[in-house]
């Protein structure tokens, strides 16, 4: 009888390995606009798209879902659509956690964690200037998730996370404004400076002032391509 010289672990990391690297394809497409809301799912399609088999992108489909970048209908698994009210919601949310992030941040950061900002914040500059936008995008990551390290509440820091991807994607369509991404650094200027000056009101405000900009710009631009009525959904 002949046996696998496979050892189960190493299967197990293979499909782990594997699962993520589709998940990261898959977001990756959901985030850019390349897939759009809507648009079907399909596992056969998409195992094509990534070359790897069904069972990697079953699974990373499954993720997506679990994030809300991805629904489930009667006729199948498509990306998920976001109405006007959701993305108020969300960013309501959103708001209130992060600018608790960021006050919280002010008040304990430390001076290493202040250099590691300053260095995102510099990236973010940088990007600016040579029209990186990509650059600028992992930038901006870096820092709100540095943020949320440095309040050292870990379940303000949890459900930031959990949050994340719904985020990460109505940000790139509030980008899409002109001179948005430099009205946004100036404002992650803002926030970055009074953290490092230890000043957890001005954090405060400095980080509520620049999500209430990134919703009204958001809402601004997909209200130029749909009739905003109740119920809408991008």
């Amino acid at each position: 009888m002949l046996q696998s010289n496979r050892h189960p672990a190493s299967d197990s990391t293979d499909r782990s390995r594997l699962t993520g690297e589709a998940y990261a394809a898959l977001k990756a497409a959901i985030l850019s606009g390349e897939l759009q809301p809507r648009d079907r799912l399909y596992e056969t399609v998409l195992a094509r798209r990534v070359k790897m088999s069904r069972t990697p992108v079953r699974e990373a489909l499954q993720r997506l879902v679990n994030e809300g970048l991805a629904e489930a209908g009667s006729d199948g698994l498509a990306v998920a659509t976001l109405s006007v009210e959701d993305i108020r919601s969300l960013e309501e949310a959103n708001r209130a956690l992060q600018s608790l992030a960021a006050e919280l941040a002010a008040a304990k950061e430390t001076e290493v964690e202040r250099a590691k900002l300053e260095e995102s914040m510099a990236r973010m500059e940088a990007c600016v200037i040579t029209r990186d936008l990509e650059g600028w995008i992992g930038a901006d990551q870096e820092i709100h998730r540095q943020i949320f390290q440095m309040c050292g509440n870990r379940w303000v820091w949890k459900l930031l996370l959990q949050m994340e991807s719904l985020v990460a994607r109505i940000r790139h369509i509030a980008l899409k404004r002109p001179g948005r991404l430099e009205e946004s650094t100036t404002e992650h200027r803002a926030v970055v400076d009074a953290i490092k000056s230890r000043d957890p009101d001005a954090a405060h405000r400095a980080m509520q002032h620049h999500l209430v900009k990134t919703e009204q710009n958001l809402i601004t631009i997909l209200e130029q391509f749909v009739v905003p009525v109740r119920g809408d959904r991008f």
